[in-house]
């Protein structure tokens, strides 16, 4: 029987989105070894690198965090955080240390050893690599510019050793600045001697939180258990929760451009052999992933991430009566007609505006319960949802606008929108479910601000209006222009807000990757230690990472990510004997950002039958997939077929960079429409070996 060697919390997808204390110290029962949480991301836009900003709410952050100390405390293990504060740039940190400190002193954490780990980069070091033609692209855009780059906050993403650095110190509380997501998990397993592949596979997982269970969510809690065998099993402490193989296999394809190849600064995980089983209900385990070290064709590198700012932003969202719509310029974002996509909508599509709005005595009230109303709409997992990486798409980087209203009060809005069938089925019951969710956890929330969730459709339409500039008066008078423009055409409805001052604007400047070892391993990723009482902190120390090879060398496999798992051209013979809808045959159909410029989708089937009859439709190879997204074949990186889990993946690259200005869905989580909306030709033959070719 294989033994237990390590045992693993994610406590949630994000610090701050929340989640049950009863899950945690279910999760308590056992062995504990680590207790982690990705604590951002760049997927929320450029924003929060450029400022320092926090997305969540700061006592949304707290709680969860304190209850990760308490759960420290209790178990002796490490507790261990990345991408602090969001962005994980130097004021994303610092902000997260004085969170912290709050909490140490809160609940009385003595002679504590901390770690602190900045992952900022200076732009001249970057400016040199620019010089040396250095710096490789991730894909299309951003393009880079010496003078931007010196506007810009920089950071990299770290991997595993800093942290493995930080835990060998006899670091019992860890704060990351920028980290790859599944680094945080991988590194302590590492450590202790666990295979690569496994670590990885399991890191990448875990990082999401209870996202990769069956109802799921990023606000609860996952276990991982590692045995001496090489395998994993995932386990969900919410009793209302399971672990499949098929929500585990498909959750090792989110956010990711290829099925089975994953990109990190020590290597490659392959997962083309894996496994998944289930060892019973509730639990899944995973088997066979490898680790390839870096070398050719991966080199070892960083990613590197860069914000500037574009200029100071104003909105306008404008209510129109439905017989105006028709006189609204055709590239302009219009809830009811291409508010979540530029596309207009097609047929029998529907388009359905979501707009939060609150008011409140203060805007901190009115601010903390729009941004509640958005994080719980946007990840609710309701029962038979399939578009599982978000159900709503939002157009700002930050989402929200806040203003002064003219009955003196404070207000907060959020536009947003979908386009998926499902959760137009289930609208009225999320909304209730959402609304349940904050009386429980956030009841001060909805007593201290009244809230509107405001439709807007094709019968009630709504137009975004949205100005940059970098000169106050040049954006003043740009934007009453444009304002005066849509007036005489429609005029505003009850509900419309005009010429509200949003956030700044910011831009990614850069999204590369470093190969210069020498910068990597000597200037990057500085280690400060602290001894901790309470909210005193003094300094005790500085350490650089220490770095070391790590996977199997000698690979002959393939690992080209525009080659491997590609679904063929393979024309059915003879004519199909009926059609059936996508959506009854998929349990799984999302889209999602898989980086700042590249766009995937995940189409996990209810069978292998099912699986196979969509392969054997020929709609889902590369120049199939083009016409159906209304993309040049050129922009489509691949159409894969993942046999491990029933699933087709397709890859494109976006449409522009993720917050551009143009923005319509910053997440791209409801891009997939009109893969939604396919009738896939059933034909009776075997499978014409589409996937095999």
């Amino acid at each position: 029987m294989a033994k237990l060697v390590y045992r693993v919390v994610s406590a949630c997808g994000a610090l701050g989105y929340g989640f049950p204390r009863e899950s945690l110290q279910k999760a308590l029962e056992g062995r504990i070894d680590a207790i982690i949480s990705d604590a951002g991301s760049m997927d929320a836009g450029p924003y929060y690198l450029g400022t320092g900003n926090e997305y969540f709410e700061r006592e949304a952050v707290k709680a969860d965090y304190r209850h990760m100390v308490e759960a420290g405390l209790q178990t002796g293990s490490p507790v261990i955080l990345g991408s602090c504060g969001m962005a994980g740039g130097r004021r994303n940190l610092d902000w997260m240390l004085e969170v912290a400190k709050e909490v140490f002193a809160e609940l009385g954490v003595k002679d504590a050893k901390v770690a602190v780990i900045h992952s900022d980069l200076d732009p001249g070091v970057v400016v040199d690599e620019l010089r040396k033609g250095a710096l490789l692209a991730t894909g299309a855009g951003p393009e880079l510019d010496e003078a931007a780059l010196r506007e810009s906050v920089i950071v990299g993403q770290m991997g595993i050793h800093p942290l493995i650095t930080a835990l060998e110190s006899g670091a019992r509380y860890i704060f990351a600045g920028r980290a790859c997501d599944i680094a945080l998990f991988a590194s302590d397993m590492i450590r202790r001697g666990i295979d690569p592949g496994i670590a990885y596979h399991v890191g990448h997982v875990l990082e999401c939180g209870a996202l990769a269970c069956d109802p799921g969510t990023p606000s609860d809690c996952l276990v991982a258990e590692v045995f001496d065998d090489g395998s994993a099993v995932f386990a969900a402490p919410d009793p209302n929760r399971r672990c499949t193989p098929y929500s585990i296999a498909a959750h090792s394809l989110y956010e990711e451009s290829h099925p089975q190849l994953q990109f990190y600064p020590e290597g490659i995980l392959v997962m083309d052999k894996t496994e998944f089983f289930a060892p019973d209900a509730r639990s899944t385990g995973i088997r066979n992933s490898r680790f390839v070290r870096a070398g050719k064709p991966w080199p070892w590198s960083i990613k590197l991430e860069g914000s500037r700012r574009l200029g100071a932003r104003k909105v306008s969202l404008i209510h129109i009566a439905a017989a105006d719509l028709p006189k609204i310029p055709a590239e302009l974002l219009v809830y009811g007609r291409n508010g979540v996509q530029a596309r207009a909508v097609e047929g029998d599509e529907r388009e359905l505006g979501i707009i939060v709005e609150t008011r409140a005595k203060t805007p901190e009230a009115a601010e903390t319960l729009a941004s509640l109303l958005t994080h719980y709409l946007i990840h609710y997992g309701y029962p038979g949802r399939k578009a599982t990486a978000g159900n709503i798409a939002y157009p700002l980087s930050p989402n929200l606008v806040s203003f002064r209203r003219e009955d003196g009060l404070y207000g907060a809005i959020v536009p947003s929108g979908t386009r998926d069938p499902v959760f137009f089925a289930n609208y009225e019951k999320i909304k209730s479910a959402v609304i349940g969710l904050i009386e429980a956890q956030f009841p001060e929330a909805l007593a201290q601000a009244d809230y509107q969730l405001i439709d807007a459709d094709a019968e009630h339409p709504a137009v975004l209006l949205r100005t940059i500039d970098s000169d106050p008066d040049r954006l003043a008078a740009h934007h009453a222009a444009e304002v005066d423009a849509i007036t005489r055409l429609a005029p505003p409805q009850p509900g419309s807000h005009l010429n509200l001052d949003a956030a700044d604007a910011y831009a990614w400047s850069l999204y590369h990757l470093l190969q210069n070892e020498e910068v990597i391993k000597k200037l990057m990723f500085p280690i400060s230690y602290y001894r901790a009482e309470g909210d005193q902190w003094v300094k005790e120390g500085e350490e650089r990472p220490r770095y070391f090879d790590i996977g199997i060398t000698g690979y002959d496999g393939n690992l080209d990510d525009r080659t491997l798992s590609l679904i063929a051209d393979a024309p059915p013979r003879g004519e199909p004997h009926g059609s059936r809808r996508l959506l009854d045959m998929a349990v799984v159909i999302r889209s999602k950002d898989a980086g700042i410029n590249r766009l995937t989708f995940d189409i996990v089937f209810n069978s292998a039958a099912d699986y196979e009859a969509a392969l054997r439709s020929n709609l889902f190879h590369k120049e199939s997939v083009a016409k159906i997204l209304h993309v040049d074949a050129e922009r489509v990186v691949g159409s894969f077929f993942v046999d491990s889990c029933n699933a087709i993946k397709i890859s494109i690259d976006r449409p522009n960079i993720s917050a551009s200005a143009d923005e319509r869905d910053v997440f791209g989580a409801q891009q997939q429409s009109k893969i939604e909306g396919l009738g896939i030709p059933v034909h009776a033959h075997p499978l014409s070996s589409a996937s095999a070719l």
